[in-house]
């Protein structure tokens, strides 16, 4: 799941940054082209071991992102006060009514996008619960984180709709998949699409940490294992005892992920909601809604009642149903 979340961003930049240069250059940029640099700059950066060093560039994505958002609220407000009724003297309240009215209540049309999307929106919650929750170092503390990522969780789900709703009704139905390409020309949405692309590319590296370690892990199990003085050695001889992979090997492996996400990123270049939807469908559903009532429900053997039981069965059910409904529907549509 986190590796499709990289191949979103290999696909996301390079459009941004094609309507950027077309916009502040007048040169029509490859898509590829950009691919390509992004590649070269993300294959040093994947060979990062010591993820305390994402610290800065993680730190200046969040700025980055925090800028783009605000600034497309504000562009978003200030279209949303051009008049779209053809009555220059419609108040700024009325617009707002008007064009709210105007947004079709339901799309037939892609619904079924919309499944893995909103599931893949949530994808850092999914992966990281479980590590925040151990993290916290009082037992009064975790009593309260509960109630905390409600909490949390209740304030992203509105901010999302807040934006969500804001954006369409001042774009409309026009609106494109990366929604910055989208934005009225100017100098203030060519910097939006700048900062976007520049906070994805740093957080590139530590979006495909936790994919790339579990790739390592698993290569590691079938390489030949280092004996004393750093001599290979049979794995029957040294059974059990595993050496941590070298930072050569690493490399090559990091390296090789970059370029396989980046060759399914220009087949998929022109189909980012269709890939969105298939990587929350496909992987997003089954860590959300299946396995965690699966594993309680194991786990708490003879010790959750059976309505516990039976309701953690009915989410993992319903989980199945979506990821299946989500995965075929847009598999169908995909032109």
């Amino acid at each position: 799941m986190q590796s499709g979340v990289c191949l979103t961003y290999l696909i996301f930049v390079p459009q941004n940054l094609r309507t950027s240069a077309l916009l502040l250059l007048n040169v029509d940029i490859s898509t590829t082209v950009w691919l390509l640099l992004m590649v070269i700059v993300q294959i040093p950066l994947s060979w990062i071991r010591d993820i305390r060093r994402l610290t800065v560039t993680n730190l200046l994505a969040n700025v980055l992102i925090l800028f783009g958002l605000l600034s497309c609220l504000g562009l978003a407000m200030r279209q949303m006060g051009e008049s779209s009724a053809g009555d220059e003297s419609t108040s700024f309240l009325e617009e707002i009514m008007y064009r709210a009215k105007s947004l079709p209540a339901f799309n037939p049309d892609g619904w079924f996008l919309f499944l893995g999307t909103s599931v893949l929106l949530f994808e850092g919650s999914i992966t990281l619960l479980v590590p925040l929750i151990e993290a916290v170092n009082t037992p009064e503390d975790k009593q309260k984180f509960p109630s905390m990522y409600r909490t949390v969780i209740i304030g992203i789900v509105s901010f999302y709709a807040f934006f969500g709703t804001v954006c369409w009704m001042a774009i409309g139905d026009s609106v494109r998949t990366v929604m910055t390409t989208s934005l009225p020309q100017g100098m203030l949405a060519t910097m939006i699409q700048l900062a976007y692309s520049l906070a994805v590319i740093f957080t590139f590296p530590l979006q495909n940490f936790p994919s790339l370690e579990i790739v390592c892990a698993s290569v590691e199990k079938i390489l030949p294992k280092r004996g004393v003085g750093g001599k290979i050695s049979s794995p029957k001889m040294l059974k059990g005892s595993y050496s941590e992979i070298s930072n050569g090997q690493r490399n090559i492996i990091s390296s090789m992920v970059v370029v396989s996400l980046s060759i399914v990123a220009v087949l998929a270049m022109d189909d980012l909601d269709k890939v969105v939807s298939i990587m929350g469908g496909l992987f997003g559903c089954p860590l959300a809604f299946v396995f965690p009532p699966l594993i309680e429900n194991e786990l708490g053997k003879g010790k959750i009642g059976s309505q516990k039981w039976i309701v953690n069965l009915v989410v993992a059910t319903l989980g199945v149903g979506a990821m299946f409904v989500s995965t075929l529907t847009t598999l169908i549509n995909w032109n």
